[in-house]
């Protein structure tokens, strides 16, 4: 996490930016939530399917996670299951985002270990509640 420092108080934080990683199979929509994360303080990164996915998270050590359910090479579960078994993603906000309205879907992403469930299309107003009332 970087700190940026008011140069009139040092020991008051002005601005904090968060890590977040947006997985989504459709280019289009994480390109996009990675751009609205970034106009809200995030520095982000993206993937295109779960094994992209565990290869910058393990680097990048997110903060926050939306991922999407249904991504090539590595589900959203198993990418998820992953994520939390390290250090660092036991803390981290996990979204899971899916086109999918099945209620096995909702208790599944739960028991996997996902905060947060979210139906597609996804509105960039329900993903800043959720960062909200974490952070």
């Amino acid at each position: 996490m970087s700190l940026s420092l008011n140069s009139d108080d040092s020991s008051e934080v002005t601005s904090v930016s968060r890590r977040a990683l947006v997985v989504d199979d459709n280019e289009d929509s994480a390109q996009a939530f990675a751009s609205f994360l970034r106009m809200n303080h995030f520095e982000v990164e993206v993937a295109n399917n779960g094994t992209d996915a565990l290869r910058k998270a393990l680097k990048f050590q997110p903060d926050f996670v939306m991922l999407d359910i249904n991504i090539p090479k590595l589900d959203g579960f198993d990418t998820c299951r992953v994520i939390r078994a390290q250090p660092w993603g036991s803390q981290a906000l996990l979204v899971a985002v899916t086109g999918l309205p099945v209620e096995e879907v909702r208790e599944r992403s739960s028991e996997v270990g996902f905060d947060s469930y979210l139906m597609k299309p996804v509105s960039c107003e329900a993903i800043l509640a959720i960062i909200e009332a974490r952070f």
